[in-house]
C-alpha cells in the first residue's frame, strides 16, 4: 500500500478509499469518486427538516431562538450548523443577488444533482429530471429547471422556475402563478417560502398598475415578514410602500420609503439594487436621479438579456430627459424577442420622432403600442399612448381634438385609482389647480404649479429649471404646448425660450406653417390651420392629395409617383409639374413648401387624415374591450365608424387609389362585422342593425353584412 501510494503520489488513505469502493462494486463503483457525498458532520433528514420548518413557520426567527427552541427537543445543533442548514435551503438572505428570486446556493451537491436533471431531460425523463430537483434542499440560479414541467415540480421548486418566466410570459399570467404558488406554500405552512411567491405577485400588479390590490398584498407580507432583518427584503418592502406612496401623492411617506432603500443599499451592492432605486425615481418624477441608478446599474451587470432590459430602461428614461440621441442609442441595444416589452419599445419611438417633428410616424407608434400591449399592460400602455396621441393634436394645433382625448380618459383612470395620471390629464385641460402643498417630493407636479403660475415669465423660467434640474426636458418639450401663450408671448419680445428650434417649429408656435387636414372618408373636404378650404379638384388631382396625406413623408421618389398615378404615360413627369401646379394653387401653399429637389418630391408642411382619426380610435377601441371595458369601447367604435360619410375615393381609378380603397373597405368591414358579432353576444340586436344598414351604405357588396342583416 505504501510503495503503491507512493508511486502514484497519492496518499495510502485514498487508495485504501478506492479499494474498498472497488471491492464493494468494481470499476463501475469508482464513479463515486466524482459523485457528491454529504459531509460526515452534516445532520440527519430529520434534523434538517425540523431546523427548515422552524424558520419556514416562523420567518423572524434567529439562530439563537432556533438553537434554544431545538435544545428544549433534545436536538443539540450547533449555531454553524443551523446556520448551514438555512443557507443550503435558501432561508436568509445573504448574498442573493437578484431581489425577488429565492435561489440557492452552488454547492458540489447542487452541481451533481445539475449534471443528472441535464442527463435525464436529454434522454426525455422529465419525471426523473423533476424528482432529482424536489430532493434537492434549494434550486440554484439555473434556467434548466424552466425545461421541467411545472406540474411535476414542488411548489418551492415551482417558485425558482417562475423566476425566469419574468418578460417571457404576460403579466396577469405571471401574477396568477405567482399566486397560485403563494397559496400553496401557505398550506404548507412555509411561510418564509410564501414572502418572495408575494413579492413576485406584488411585482407583477406593479406592471399591471393594480395600487388597490398591490396594496393589500403588500400589508399582509409586511406583517408576515416582521422581525426579519434582510436587508434585501427590507429592501423591497420599502421600495413597494414608496411607489404606492407616490400613487396617493404622499409625499411625504414616498420620500421616507425612497430614503431607506438608499440605506440599505450600502448593504446590497449588486446591480439589480441599483435598477430598482432608479425605477423607484420614476414614481417620484425625479428622473435625473432614474438616470443615474439605471446608469450604474448598466455599469455593473453582464448578463446579457439583463443588459438589454437595462437599455430598456435608460432609453424610456433618457426620452424623458430629453436626451433623444441617448436615448436612440440605447434603444438598439434593448432590441428583444420579449413580446412583452414591444409597447414599450412604440412608445419610445413615438417620443423620439415627436422630437423630431415627425408626428405622423409619432401617431403611428402609438397606435403600435396600443395594438401590441397584452392583458396585463393595457392600462399603462392606454394612458401612455393616450397621452401621447393627446400631445401630437396639441402641436399639430388641433386642440378640439387634444382635449377630447385628454378628457375622456379622466374617469376610466380615475375608477383604476390611477390618480397621478387622472391629475396630470386634469393640469393639462386647466380643470385642476394645484396648491403648493401637493408638489412636495414630485418635480413632475412642481413643474405644473410653475406653468400655473400667474406670473408668466417667472412661471416659464421656473418651470423650465425645475424640468433641467430633474431630468424632465422631454417631458417639458410635450406638454409645453398646451401653454403656448407663454412661449408665444416669450417669442414676441424676443426673448429665449429655451427650446430646440424643431419645437419652436410646431404648428401650435408657428401659426403660419401650413397643417392641412384632408377628409377622404366620403367626398374630399379639405382644411387648412383648422379653416375649411374651398377647393374643386380633378379626381386625380384628389388622388394625388389624398396619396400625399397618407404618405405624410417627405422625400417622395418621383419614380414611384409616376409609377402609381402614370404608369403608362408618355410623359409622366410632365404631367406631375402640371399636377402640382394645380395643387399648390387649390391647397393655398408656396412653392417653397411643396417643391422637386433632386429625384424627390419635398414638402414642408403638415397633413392629418380622418383615416389616421379611424386607426386611432379602432386601437383604442380593442384596448378598451381587451380590458374589459365595453362602455368606453363602444363608444370609440362609433366614433371611428362615423367617420365614414360615404362613397371612398370617387372617380379616382388610378392603381393607388384602387389598391387604397380596398384597404380602407377591408378595414372598415372587419372592424363593423367584429364590433356588431360583440353587439350579438351582449342582446344589443336592434343596435347591430343600425349599424349594418349603415354599414351596407358604405360596402354595398358585402355578403358577410348582408348575411349578419339576415
Amino acid at each position: 500500500m505504501r510503495k503503491a501510494s507512493e508511486n502514484l503520489t497519492i496518499s495510502r488513505q485514498t487508495l485504501a478509499r478506492w479499494l474498498k469502493w472497488y471491492n464493494e462494486g468494481g470499476t463501475e463503483n469508482l464513479h463515486r469518486k466524482k459523485s457528491f457525498r454529504k459531509s460526515w458532520n452534516r445532520p440527519n433528514k430529520d434534523d434538517e427538516e425540523k431546523v427548515v420548518l422552524l424558520k419556514e413557520r416562523n420567518p423572524s426567527l434567529t439562530l439563537k431562538e432556533a438553537q434554544k427552541i431545538l435544545d428544549e427537543k433534545g436536538t443539540k445543533i450547533s449555531l454553524k450548523g443551523i446556520w448551514g442548514i438555512w443557507r443550503r435551503y435558501a432561508l436568509t438572505g445573504r448574498g442573493y443577488e437578484y431581489p425577488y428570486d429565492k435561489f440557492g446556493p452552488t454547492t458540489p451537491e447542487t452541481k451533481n444533482s445539475l449534471e443528472r436533471i441535464k442527463k435525464a431531460l436529454k434522454s426525455g425523463k422529465s419525471e426523473e429530471a423533476a424528482m432529482i430537483a424536489n430532493l434537492l434542499p434549494s434550486f440554484p440560479n439555473d434556467p434548466i429547471i424552466g425545461e421541467i414541467p411545472a406540474e411535476l415540480l414542488s411548489p418551492l421548486k415551482q417558485l425558482t422556475r417562475l423566476s425566469f418566466a419574468f418578460g417571457n410570459i404576460p403579466f396577469p399570467e405571471y401574477y396568477k402563478r405567482a399566486k397560485r404558488i403563494r397559496k400553496a406554500l401557505e398550506k404548507k405552512k412555509l411561510f418564509y417560502s410564501s414572502i418572495f411567491a408575494g413579492l413576485m405577485e406584488i411585482l407583477a400588479l406593479d406592471w399591471m398598475i393594480s395600487p388597490a390590490k398591490e396594496q393589500e398584498l403588500l400589508t399582509m407580507i409586511r406583517n408576515r415578514a416582521k422581525g426579519i432583518r434582510d436587508p434585501s427584503l427590507m429592501f423591497l418592502l420599502s421600495l413597494f410602500q414608496c411607489k404606492l406612496s407616490a400613487y396617493t401623492f404622499n409625499g411625504k411617506e414616498a420620500r421616507e420609503s425612497f430614503n431607506e432603500c438608499k440605506r440599505l443599499l450600502r448593504y446590497l451592492p449588486t446591480s439589480s439594487y441599483f435598477g430598482e432605486l432608479g425605477n423607484a425615481s420614476t414614481f417620484l418624477t425625479n428622473y435625473k436621479k432614474a438616470a443615474f441608478y439605471y446608469q450604474k446599474e448598466m455599469d455593473l451587470v453582464t448578463d446579457e438579456a439583463a443588459r438589454k432590459l437595462r437599455s430598456l430602461q435608460l432609453s424610456a428614461t433618457y426620452s424623458v430627459n430629453g436626451k433623444y440621441t441617448k436615448s436612440k442609442k440605447f434603444l438598439k441595444n434593448a432590441e428583444r424577442e420579449s413580446v412583452v416589452f414591444t409597447p414599450v419599445l412604440a412608445v419610445i419611438r413615438a417620443y423620439g420622432a415627436y422630437a423630431q417633428g415627425n408626428f405622423s410616424e409619432a401617431s403611428s407608434f402609438f397606435r403600435k403600442a396600443l395594438e401590441q400591449s397584452k392583458k396585463g399592460q393595457l392600462r399603462s400602455q392606454l394612458n401612455s399612448a393616450s397621452l401621447g396621441l393627446a400631445e401630437t393634436h396639441q402641436a399639430l394645433g388641433n386642440e378640439k381634438n387634444a382635449q377630447i382625448m385628454l378628457q375622456k380618459y379622466i374617469p376610466l383612470f380615475r375608477k383604476y385609482r390611477m390618480k397621478k395620471k387622472a391629475l396630470i390629464r386634469a393640469l393639462l385641460l386647466r380643470s385642476e389647480v394645484l396648491v403648493k402643498e401637493q408638489t412636495h417630493g414630485f418635480p413632475m407636479l412642481r413643474l405644473f404649479y410653475h406653468l400655473q403660475n400667474k406670473d408668466k415669465h417667472g412661471g416659464y423660467q421656473n418651470a423650465m429649471r425645475v424640468a433641467k434640474n430633474n431630468g424632465l426636458m422631454g417631458f417639458f418639450h410635450r406638454i409645453i404646448p398646451f401653454y403656448p401663450e407663454l412661449v408665444l408671448d416669450l417669442l414676441e419680445k424676443g426673448k429665449d425660450t429655451g427650446l430646440p428650434r424643431v419645437i419652436l417649429n410646431f404648428p401650435i408656435f408657428n401659426r403660419e406653417f401650413p397643417v392641412y387636414s384632408v377628409k377622404l372618408l366620403g367626398h374630399l373636404v379639405v382644411y387648412k390651420n383648422q379653416k375649411y378650404l374651398r377647393t374643386n379638384l380633378r379626381p386625380k388631382d384628389s388622388a394625388f392629395l389624398i396619396y400625399l396625406a397618407l404618405s405624410n413623408k417627405s422625400g417622395i421618389s418621383l419614380d414611384r409617383i409616376c409609377k402609381n398615378f402614370w404608369s403608362s404615360s408618355k410623359n409622366p413627369s410632365r404631367n406631375l409639374s402640371h399636377l402640382l401646379v394645380r395643387i399648390r394653387k387649390a391647397l393655398k401653399v408656396p412653392s417653397h413648401h411643396l417643391y422637386i429637389k433632386q429625384d424627390s418630391l419635398c414638402f414642408d408642411c403638415y397633413f392629418t387624415t380622418d383615416y389616421g382619426e379611424y386607426q386611432e380610435h379602432i386601437a383604442q377601441a380593442k384596448v378598451l374591450l381587451r380590458a374589459g371595458e365595453w362602455g368606453f369601447a363602444k363608444r370609440e367604435f362609433m366614433r371611428a365608424f362615423k367617420l365614414f360619410r360615404g362613397e371612398l375615393f370617387r372617380k379616382m381609378y388610378d392603381d393607388w387609389s384602387d389598391d387604397k380603397r380596398l384597404e380602407v373597405l377591408f378595414s372598415f368591414e372587419t372592424e363593423v362585422l367584429a364590433f356588431a358579432k360583440e353587439l350579438l353576444k351582449r342582446g344589443r340586436k336592434e343596435e347591430t342593425h343600425r349599424l349594418l344598414k349603415r354599414a351596407r351604405k358604405i360596402v354595398p357588396n358585402s355578403n358577410e353584412i348582408e348575411a349578419l342583416l339576415d
